[in-house]
């Protein structure tokens, strides 16, 4: 695994991210290598988890090329490039069901 995804596990991790999943990107989007899906319980628990994800990021060297959501939103998406990152309350993850849209990719538990 490199080095930025392996800084994206361990803040989500860090954050009680749950039901986190890995889906590799590569063969199907030139522009994206991996996207990774976590969920928390609360919309005060998504934020946190999306901004250690930012800060951790960007404490290693690494850019964030755009986030989406406000302080009020139940889904977060963190634009690092190569990786995508879409942090759900659970409700939303539940309703917007991405693990059936990417059902197809390969992937992988994505917990420490």
């Amino acid at each position: 695994m490199d080095e930025l995804l392996s800084i994206v596990q361990k803040a989500v991790d860090e954050k009680k991210g749950e039901r986190p999943l890995l889906y590799d990107f590569r063969e199907l989007n030139p522009f994206i290598d991996h996207v990774v899906i976590c969920s928390a319980p609360s919309v005060r628990q998504t934020h946190a988890i999306a901004d250690n994800i930012k800060d951790r990021v960007r404490e290693n060297g690494y850019e964030i090329r755009a986030m989406e959501g406000n302080s009020e939103s139940r889904w977060v998406l963190v634009d690092l490039n190569s990786i995508v990152v879409h942090v759900f309350m659970n409700e939303e993850r539940d309703h917007f069901q991405l693990e059936k849209l990417y059902a197809d990719l390969p992937h992988e538990d994505f917990s420490l």
